[in-house]
């Protein structure tokens, strides 16, 4: 509980910290009073149990089945004051006080234990930065108390209570902070559990969080957006949330399971990102006593991790079980909201360090239906938040350890796009028809011969060789003019007509950028690029679509849109086409493409410019040549998915 004024703690002279430590402990005595009356029966049989462990085990401390503390934390710039509520019987059963022969514990004894307990706090309850630096306190003491002067018996251990107070000092406003307390062993059959509340200076909202020992809880202080007050409209709430969400791309609590199941056309991508300690269980990772996790002992545990979930986590698609090839495997800290951006090795604490798993399974047809089975549970991961991401609106759903919830099962919606086509740009053009001079010439020229061959059998001389001579020239000047019958050529393209195969020959060239593997790229675009330039666009279209500054991952293309394409007549060099089966366009285009990773996108807009030359190459128009090309980025935004 906090006594505040105007987000202040106040603090209490003397005279009324009696009167503040019963109003603050009023809470936990109604639960104390119904726990008693069991306690007076059954406390000095619990006490023999305990005792008798710590003769076998010589580790009382780790058998303590009953430790149940709240600590409230006062958070401003400065400096984070604690107060712990610690029962009694606390003190007895962890510094093993010393009762009389009556089974009291008497003052004396319990100043003993008040002392033991103030070092015994410094030293348990722990508070890191985000580098896991650990804040010392500055000052340990107990509250004023009220205790009966014949001293306190065994049986009513559990209806009094000590306040202690700590204080812990920054250099700078944290804005990340680490709580943990280690009260009792991991091993203890019944754990000690510390009720933690931490209320931020300016803000109005309690965190609360239940502490186990040695499982650290994390939080993000966000001075700039602190928790609103418990009155707070829904409208004020929702507002905060949002932008709590994304300032921190949707990952929004330290200690949990993140799973994101991406689905492309030729695709299937698992990203998930895990706390460092919750597989200590199953892989007993090797590493030092100190708490940080060097570089070398993540090289040793990235084996394990990478190995762990390439055998597990069992997904099919369209009925049949894929193999995943293990993309990344990083280690980030708590001041990482961009797990897309490729992590820098450093150092990083164990207590708050995550694991960025990336898993893909490349595909040669689009999936129609997948199902995935979470195997991968242990008792620190009972829960995965799960998010399905391809086309439309991501769908969420929680898998859990318990009864058949482990599985997720999908099917491609119907009014999903499928991939584009590639069809080649079969060259098919009009072709000119025979002058019609000639096809004259040729006909009175035929004519005159018919004339010319009877006349000569007639006797009559002039008229055959008159015949003769213009059935000659008719026939040689017509073939000058044109053969008829000859193979008409093909007719050049109008712009309109050179503009649309172009198009279509662009289209392919991005529709062959949807695979993702390099050989199925090269395959799609051998059917519009001819082969001296189909290397060089796969390289300067590849460029376009890389984001260096997220991994150098492979951005998806959301859009193409030409803004200009207008013929040109300037030839390739070197050209040994005919002019009929060439033409040159320059063309302008934008193409937006998204980089997608753990459920937010980075949007890259990026302008292109070239000059291309198009020509018939047999069956097919094809891309043989590409000049001026250059590109530039337009915008840059990252967001959440949609």
């Amino acid at each position: 509980m906090f006594n505040t004024k105007d987000d202040e703690i106040t603090h209490c002279d003397d005279g009324n910290r009696d009167l503040n430590r019963t109003v603050l402990t009023n809470e936990r005595r109604a639960d104390s009073t119904r726990r008693c009356s069991l306690g007076r029966i059954l406390g000095r049989l619990l006490l023999l149990v305990l005792a008798w462990t710590s003769v076998l085990t010589d580790k009382s401390e780790a058998s303590h089945p009953i430790s149940l503390t709240r600590a409230s934390i006062y958070l401003t710039r400065e400096a984070a004051e604690v107060r712990i509520e610690v029962f009694l019987e606390d003190l007895y059963l962890f510094h093993q006080l010393q009762p009389n022969r009556e089974d009291f514990l008497n003052l004396s004894v319990i100043r003993q234990g008040i002392q033991l307990h103030e070092q015994f706090l410094s030293e348990r309850f722990e508070i890191t930065d985000v580098q896991g630096n650990r804040f010392e306190s500055q000052s340990v003491s107990v509250a004023p108390y009220d205790l009966p002067a014949e001293g306190v018996p065994l049986s009513d251990l559990m209806g009094h209570q000590l306040v202690f107070d700590l204080q812990y000092n920054f250099d700078q406003p944290p804005e990340f902070l680490t709580f943990t307390q280690m009260f009792t062993d991991e091993e203890a059959i019944l754990p000690s559990e510390t009720k933690l509340e931490i209320k931020q200076q300016g803000g109005g909202a309690l965190v609360e969080h239940t502490l186990l020992p040695h499982e650290p809880y994390s939080m993000r202080v966000n001075w700039e957006n602190p928790p609103l007050s418990p009155e707070a409209s829904e409208e004020e709430r929702s507002a905060w949330q949002k932008r709590a969400k994304e300032s921190l791309l949707g990952i929004t609590n330290y200690s949990r399971v993140y799973s994101f199941l991406y689905i492309d056309d030729f695709e299937v991508r698992h990203e998930f990102l895990i706390p460092y300690l919750s597989l200590d269980e199953d892989l007993v990772l090797a590493r030092d006593e100190d708490s940080l996790l060097d570089l070398t002992e993540q090289d040793l545990a990235r084996q394990q991790i990478e190995g762990y979930f390439a055998s597990g986590n069992p997904l099919t698609i369209d009925g049949k079980l894929q193999q995943p090839i293990v993309q990344r495997c990083d280690f980030y800290g708590l001041d990482m909201t961009d797990f897309a951006i490729p992590s820098k090795r450093r150092v990083v604490p164990v207590a708050n360090a995550r694991v960025a798993l990336i898993l893909t399974y490349r595909l040669d047809a689009t999936p129609s239906s997948l199902e995935l089975t979470w195997n991968r549970f242990n008792n620190a991961i009972w829960s995965v938040s799960t998010s399905i991401i391809g086309q439309g609106e991501p769908i969420r759903k929680d898998l859990s350890r318990i009864g058949e919830g482990n599985t997720l099962k999908w099917t491609r919606p119907s009014d999903w796009r499928l991939p584009d086509t590639i069809r080649p740009v079969k060259a098919v053009r009009t072709q000119s028809a025979p002058e019609p001079l000639s096809i004259t010439l040729l006909l009175l020229g035929l004519i005159a011969v018919g004339i010319s061959a009877p006349a000569a059998a007639a006797g009559r001389l002039r008229l055959a060789t008159t015949a003769g001579i213009l059935s000659l020239c008719s026939i040689l000047l017509g073939l000058q003019i044109g053969n008829p019958l000859s193979a008409a050529p093909n007719l050049p393209l109008d712009d309109e007509e050179a503009g649309a195969v172009f198009e279509k020959l662009h289209d392919n060239v991005y529709a062959a950028f949807q695979r993702r593997t390099e050989e199925s790229i090269y395959d799609g675009l051998e059917s519009s690029v001819d082969g001296d330039l189909l290397r060089r666009i796969y390289l300067e279209i590849s460029q376009g679509l890389t984001d260096e500054e997220n991994g150098a991952a492979n951005a998806k293309i959301e859009s193409i849109q030409r803004l200009k394409v207008t013929r040109n007549s300037v030839p390739p060099p070197e050209s040994v086409f005919a002019e009929e089966d060439l033409f040159g366009i320059d063309c302008s285009w934008r193409v937006v493409g998204r980089v997608e990773h753990w459920g937010h996108v980075h949007i890259r807009d990026v302008l292109y410019q070239a000059q291309f030359h198009v020509a018939d190459m047999g069956p097919n128009w094809k891309l043989i040549a590409m000049e001026a090309f250059s590109q530039s980025s337009m915008n840059t935004q990252t967001q959440l998915a949609q």
